[in-house]
Parts: structure tokens; C-alpha cells; sequence
């Protein structure tokens, strides 16, 4: 089965090129067949996944197909087009599902620029639901920009008013750029909104906030929203968690910030001759820093200038866990190999040894881009 999938593919690679010599044709190939000896049962030891992508440009219009295979055949197909139609541009995919036969979705959106306006529409269409959102933008001298977003369609595949949103955005006495929006259903009136963006905290550069004020018909709320930016970091990087207390919409409650903690530290470098290497820690147990179980990660990436005349590069990355019963708690080790056989075609490797369960998975395959 395998091979009659690989198969299928080269056949396609084939007739594509025949049927479009006349165009710049491009795309890659991407395959990978991966062994899993921890499996109980064979037959699902061993996994293969296959991304045929191809892009035909002719003119200003660039048609794409991607095809997606796994071991159990056909998974996933979709297609693309994108392109100059005079001054309208057309962007749109088409996407089917497999296994199940299926249809996926439907979607497409023109943009039109014109004497500073600027036009453009979304259609999609999914199993029962078609979509349909028009907006128009325009600037006002300056310091006036106006949106307008009429949304149509529902549940019934009709094209029935769905909402419009009306948006202006000024500046108020030179010193705030003031986002309005006025927002309308079937119902009517749904709410008008204004918010001011990035206020600055004096003598705390590193905090900012976002204030809005919206009028329902019987409710007014003001609701702010902080925003942090410690700076950026050179060679040793700092990761920090925000505690917040209360809620941030008056009058229900007020923002209060209870405590600023540390839970990381990184490092990383980029070494001469195409070397890189990173470390970090995650400081807090159960973090997302570093994948779980482990609470460390050291990196070293070689690219293809470092070695061999870019023939050869690769990864490597070790973690550590808590309580792993190794030497210095080293639990998993991750290497990746690329051999670049030319400049458009190369074989890769993965392999992955856990070093409480041994080897863990094993993945050969190449990569192809014309």
C-alpha cells in the first residue's frame, strides 16, 4: 500500500510537469516514513507521512495544489489560486476531506484599492453555512480613517443580513488615537465603543493600557486591559508570569497587579561558523517553557555552513526531568540529520532516544523542491 501511495505520487510529479511546461512551475515534496518500536502491535509501528505541493505561476496568477498521504492512503487535498483580475486581487482555497469524502471548505476574498479606497469582500462556504462579510476603508485627510463591515449569510445557506460594523478612528487633541465602532444585528442596536491604545505609564516604560468604554442600551462599561514588554533581551533571556488580581471592567471590579514572578531563564548564542547553541529552564513545575515531562532543554543546531560544504547539517536536543534516575537527570535525547544531496533535493533523519524507555522512534526521509 505504501509503495502504490509513493508510487501514485512520482506519477503525479510526472503528468503535472507534462500539463504545465508552458508556466514557472514550482513546489516540494516531503516525505518521511517514521518506526516506533515501543508499539505493542507491528502494523502500527510504523507511520508515513507524504506533502506534495505544487505551484504553477503564469502571469500574475499562481495556482497551487498540496496533497497530504498517510499510511492509510489519501488524507487531505486542497487547492489555490490567487492573481490580478485589473485591479481587483482574488485569493482563494478549496479544500476537500478525504477519508471521510468530503467537502471542506470554500473560500475567497477580493480586495479592490482604488483613489484611496479601499474595497474588499470574504465569501466561504462550508457544509450548510455560506458567509459573506464587505468592507470598505477610507481615509479622511490625515487623521480620520473610516471601516464599514456588512456581514451576510447564516446557518441556511442564504444570503440574509447578518450585521454591520461601523468604525471610525481619529486623533483627539494631538495626544490619543481614539478606535470607535458602532456595532448593528437584525435585533438593531447592539453597542458604540471607544477605545484608546498603548497609554503610557510615566516612569514604567514597560507598562501600557488598553481603554475602552462601550454603551449598550442599558448598560455603559469601561473596561481596561494591561500590556507588559520588558524590553528585548540579548544572549540571556528572562520569561516572567503576570498575577492579576480583580477583574479589568468597571464598575464590577478594578485591575490590580499582585505580583510579577520569574519562571524561566534562557540563553542562546549564535556561534562563528553556522553553530547555535540554547538552553533554557522552566522554574515552575507543570510549566510550558519546555515540553512536558521535562524542565530542561539544551540545543545545538549546526546549519549547512558549518560542515562538509553545506552537505551536512543537523540538531541535536536534550531534556531533563525530575526524579529520571540518570545521570544528571538526562531523560530524552532528539537528533535530527539533513543531507543535502543537491540544492533541491536532500535526506533527513529523526531520531529520538528516551533514556528511561529506551529507543523511542526512528524516521528516515527526504525532501525534493524544484
Amino acid at each position: 500500500m505504501k509503495r502504490a501511495l509513493v508510487l501514485s505520487l512520482i506519477c503525479v510529479v510526472g503528468l503535472t510537469f507534462g500539463v504545465f511546461a508552458q508556466g514557472v512551475l514550482s513546489g516540494s515534496w516531503i516525505t518521511k516514513v517514521c518506526l516506533d518500536p515501543q508499539t505493542a502491535a507491528f502494523s502500527d509501528a510504523i507511520t508515513l507521512t507524504s506533502t506534495l505541493t505544487v505551484d504553477y505561476e503564469i502571469g500574475d496568477w499562481t495556482f497551487g495544489m498540496t496533497t497530504v498521504i498517510d499510511e492509510d492512503g489519501w488524507f487531505d487535498q486542497d487547492f489555490s489560486v490567487i492573481g490580478m483580475f485589473g485591479l481587483i486581487t482574488v485569493n482563494s482555497t478549496l479544500g476537500f476531506t478525504v477519508d471521510p469524502i468530503g467537502f471542506d471548505e470554500w473560500s475567497t476574498t477580493l480586495t479592490l484599492n482604488m483613489a484611496g479606497v479601499s474595497f474588499s469582500g470574504v465569501f466561504s462556504l462550508k457544509p450548510g453555512i455560506v458567509g459573506l462579510d464587505l468592507t470598505m476603508t477610507a481615509g479622511i485627510g490625515s487623521a480620520v480613517e473610516g471601516t464599514i463591515v456588512l456581514g451576510l449569510g447564516d446557518d441556511d445557506c442564504c444570503f440574509c443580513f447578518d450585521d454591520v460594523k461601523i468604525g471610525l478612528d481619529f486623533m483627539f487633541c494631538d495626544c490619543a488615537t481614539i478606535l470607535s465602532e458602532i456595532y448593528f444585528t437584525c435585533e438593531g442596536f447592539e453597542y458604540v465603543q471607544f477605545c484608546a491604545e498603548d497609554i503610557i505609564v510615566p516612569m514604567l516604560p514597560w507598562l501600557t493600557f488598553d481603554a475602552c468604554v462601550k454603551f449598550e442600551m442599558q448598560t455603559k462599561s469601561l473596561t481596561v486591559t494591561p500590556a507588559f514588554d520588558f524590553g528585548t533581551m540579548v544572549c540571556i533571556d528572562l520569561y516572567f508570569d503576570i498575577f492579576e488580581k480583580g477583574a479589568t471592567t468597571y464598575p464590577s471590579a478594578t485591575w490590580q497587579l499582585q505580583e510579577i514572578a520569574l519562571i524561566g531563564i534562557g540563553i542562546s548564542c549564535d556561534l562563528p561558523g553556522g553553530v547555535s547553541f540554547a538552553a533554557i529552564s522552566d522554574l515552575i513545575d507543570g510549566g510550558t517553557l519546555v515540553k512536558e515531562p521535562y524542565w530542561e532543554q539544551y540545543s545545538i543546531d549546526v546549519d549547512a555552513d558549518a560542515c562538509c560544504g553545506g552537505v551536512f547539517e543537523f540538531g541535536l536536543d536534550a531534556y531533563f526531568k525530575d526524579g529520571a534516575g540518570t545521570l544528571f537527570e538526562l531523560s530524552l535525547i532528539e537528533a535530527d540529520v539533513k543531507v543535502n544531496v543537491t540544492d533541491k533535493f536532500a535526506f533527513t533523519m529523526d531520531l529520538d532516544v528516551d533514556l528511561d524507555a529506551g529507543f523511542t522512534k526512528w524516521c528516515v526521509g527526504f525532501d525534493v523542491t524544484w
